[in-house]
């Protein structure tokens, strides 16, 4: 687990058109058992890599750092994972006669070996301390998991009548269909969530359990009209017809939660209640009728991510050795969602989702959040041409993780049952303007109606020169420095407002328009007597009360 390991491929014929394999580099995540699938044959132990697999590596080598084979790469993943797996050195060993006839010379004892990378040892031994804490997390919806049909090609052909003595170009024709029809499945089952446990993290002796707002969201079903049932698949029918909606139509319902078990380590199963949803974060947490449960102190290890931190994404793994796997990676963007998230390149799926983000120091980074966005869903499959709509699927290289400092700060008053729907805290009012996001200079591409912004005399096309006296560098630094601040604050901006021209400053109010006119005049009261100045200068300071998040 964590060593270093390679696969080799002939992407694209590469051996062919360079005369070279290409090669991946990744690391053992996971060691465990994989269930037999139509185009692999082969059920049993493997290994889990988050070296790129994919068709052209399929029956390649999956190397150590020294060059040794470890296994032998095939297309047969768990759907909770989706990962790259391997059939292990030691079952080829076992299984292939050749092997054991003395033709075949085999060299095991290791001479060669690199002694292994310090930071994956590093990460290793934090994840293995945090999985003592972790549990599984099963969840029963009302219309349970849907495992759509997908057939191997033999599987396929055997249901075309006569195929053997179709034509040649006929034949050519169902193959075709064939890898369409296979290609629309496997697409949209990335869609349905597996049957297996996802992932949790017990918090508290008690019985708190954190796990992903995912883990236990409801799904969208399109259910049958005529039966209220979910549909079935024929893997025969055309690819217009799967498409479509069946006679008599369908209508969306929520995919609702029946009952949840947190599964612990010794295999008991406990009844668990959601206490508190936070959406922001993308959390929730559960509670289970227990006692001197041993867990894990997050408000002791939490810690604020930095960019390029080494971290690991840890996930619970029943009934195998070691009982979880590891995906390595960095943290790609420390703050996203106004801070309440973090990027990470760990790859993030169904198995995983709920997990803990460690350092190499065993610090709590936070929290896998979605590994799919927008959602998922049963009962109909998409078009390819609708399949643009998920942004992000499993394992795409991009995962959110809740922040472990934000979790810290939230968690108490998420035991005592409050739930957030939104970003709370301070409310400032304004956007971003979208061509200058990733510049060095913070310009407010819009103002919201009504808000503090507004009221405060904020305009778009505003460049954000400075907040409370502190230099502005992006946006994500301002939308850090108002989520520090409170409701009702104070803040002054020193604003560089281009082509403004000359305004006026009266009783301490800019006044460049008629409509900043008609403010001041409702603002003074009979009688008052004010000064006021004529100023040329771009720079000025706005101070805005913020508002309050509701």
């Amino acid at each position: 687990m964590g060593t270093t390991a390679y696969t080799a491929s002939d992407v694209e014929n590469s051996l062919f058109t360079n005369g070279r394999a290409t090669f991946s580099r990744g690391l053992v995540s996971g060691l465990y058992d994989v269930p037999k699938h139509p185009e692999s044959a082969y059920g049993g132990m493997a290994i889990e890599t988050t070296a790129a697999v994919n068709p052209g590596s399929d029956g390649g080598p999956l190397l150590d750092e020294s060059g040794r084979v470890c296994g032998m790469i095939l297309l047969c993943m768990r759907p909770l994972r989706l990962q790259g797996t391997a059939v292990p050195t030691k079952v080829l060993l076992e299984r292939f006669a050749p092997f054991t006839s003395g033709k075949v010379p085999v060299v095991t004892d290791g001479t060669a070996a690199v002694p292994p990378d310090a930071s994956s040892n590093q990460l290793r031994t934090a994840a293995a301390e945090i999985a003592e804490h972790l549990v599984g997390i099963e969840v029963k919806r009302k219309f349970g998991v849907e495992s759509l049909p997908l057939p191997s090609w033999e599987e396929f052909r055997a249901g075309v009548k006569d195929f053997d003595s179709l034509p040649k170009p006929k034949q050519s024709q169902t193959f075709a269909e064939y890898l369409s029809v296979a290609k629309i499945i496997e697409s949209n089952q990335i869609l349905r969530r597996p049957a297996d446990p996802t992932t949790g993290l017990v918090i508290s002796a008690d019985g708190f359990v954190l796990t992903s707002l995912f883990n236990v969201g409801n799904d969208v079903a399109f259910v049958r009209k005529s039966t209220g049932g979910i549909r079935t698949f024929d893997p025969h029918e055309p690819i217009s017809k799967l498409l479509g909606n069946p006679e008599g139509g369908v209508e969306q319902r929520p995919n609702t939660i029946e009952s949840i078990s947190v599964v612990l380590r010794d295999g008991s199963r406990h009844e668990a209640k959601v206490v508190a949803r936070h959406e922001p974060l993308g959390v929730a947490l559960l509670k289970i009728e227990a006692r001197d449960l041993p867990w894990y102190d997050v408000g002791g290890n939490a810690t604020s991510p930095q960019l390029g931190d080494a971290v690991g994404l840890v996930g619970h793994l029943p009934g195998s050795s070691p009982s979880f796997t590891l995906n390595a990676g960095i943290v790609s963007a420390p703050s996203r969602n106004r801070g309440y998230q973090l990027q990470t390149d760990s790859l993030l799926n169904y198995g995983n989702s709920g997990g803990p983000l460690v350092d190499r120091n065993g610090n709590f980074i936070g929290l896998a959040t979605a590994p799919i966005e927008p959602d998922t869903l049963l009962g109909r499959l998409m078009a390819p041409q609708q399949l643009v709509r998920w942004r992000r699927a499993p394992n795409s290289g991009v995962g959110m993780a809740a922040r472990g400092d934000r979790i810290r700060d939230a968690l108490d008053e998420l035991k005592a049952g409050k739930s957030f729907d939104r970003i709370p805290g301070p409310l400032l009012g304004v956007q971003p303007d979208a061509s200058k996001l990733f510049a060095d200079d913070v310009v407010v591409g819009g103002v919201a109606p009504g808000s503090p912004a507004e009221k405060a005399g904020l305009k778009r096309g505003d460049l954000l020169l400075a907040f409370d006296g502190t230099e502005l560098d992006s946006w994500n630094e301002l939308m850090e420095m108002v989520a520090a601040a409170k409701a009702g604050q104070v803040v002054e901006f020193t604003v560089q407002r281009r082509g403004g021209g000359p305004r006026l400053m009266i009783a301490g109010r800019e006044v460049e328009t008629a409509d900043d006119l008609a403010k001041l005049k409702k603002s003074l009261s009979p009688g008052e007597r004010f000064e006021g100045v004529l100023s040329t200068d771009d720079t000025r300071t706005i101070r805005v009360t913020l508002g309050e998040n509701k």
